[in-house]
């Protein structure tokens, strides 16, 4: 583990220096992008992040000196594992949707979201979540990893919502992973800065989709470091919260 903490941070300058590590086959992350389409919900939210940012002490994961006092929340979601190798998205929108109550299934799910053989588009994960879950789900674009940081926390803690993002994942770099996959939606459902961790509901179990794969499926803790370098090194740099 100590190994992929190494690589991790070598991705990192990499990533935010402007390069992009070379990636395999995806889970089901429609690869073409499109715009998110803005609602005065949208707009609302974001003022109220950055409101929140400009008069809250926003720690952005720095634990370095108080640790002990770092924000940190902890939602536990259902899993539901990915009905195909490319249904990342409709099983997302499953799990954060059976933590508020009934979940649909993942087709009908995969019906609203449009996903087809190449995937779901992230963009409508949102609109997604609005319909089935019922909460007040929105799209945001990171602008970096701090702000990516600062947003799982207001999502977290002020919205109170467990959250869906957008990543690449390098299986050199990622803990549990073997192979690397050019897009995946997952579920994010913890963070804590007092040990720099992030944990995911994985739908996805590479173990049982690619030969020799690791054991991913499910809640799976991770650095936050390499969650962030996989959602800055994606074209989208995006998360719903």
């Amino acid at each position: 583990m100590r190994i992929k903490h190494i690589l991790a941070l070598a991705m990192a300058i990499a990533v935010f220096g402007g390069a992009t590590p070379a990636l395999a086959e995806g889970t089901g992350d429609d690869p073409i992008y499109t715009e998110n389409v803005s609602t005065q919900l949208t707009i609302a939210v974001e003022q109220e992040y950055q409101d929140w940012l400009a008069s809250a002490a926003v720690s952005e994961g720095d634990t370095s000196i108080e640790g002990l006092i770092a924000p940190y929340k902890y939602f536990y979601t259902p899993t539901h594992p990915q009905a195909n190798d490319h249904y990342c998205g409709p099983a997302t929108v499953q799990t954060i949707d059976d933590y508020w109550g009934t979940p649909a299934s993942q087709w009908r799910i995969a019906y609203y979201l449009g996903t087809t053989s190449a995937g779901t588009n992230f963009s409508r994960v949102d609109d997604a979540l609005r319909l089935f879950a019922g909460r007040g789900y929105v799209y945001r674009t990171c602008t970096s990893a701090y702000d990516f940081y600062a947003a799982t926390e207001y999502g977290m803690l002020k919205r109170g919502n467990p959250i869906a993002i957008d990543v690449n994942i390098d299986g050199a770099v990622w803990d549990n992973y073997v192979y690397s996959h050019s897009g995946h939606i997952v579920p994010l459902e913890a963070f804590d800065w007092r040990y720099n961790t992030m944990r995911l509901n994985d739908p996805y179990d590479e173990s049982y989709w690619r030969a020799g794969g690791g054991k991913t499926l499910g809640h799976r803790t991770y650095p936050k470091a390499q969650i962030a370098v996989g959602l800055m090194s994606h074209f989208r740099h995006a998360i719903v919260y």
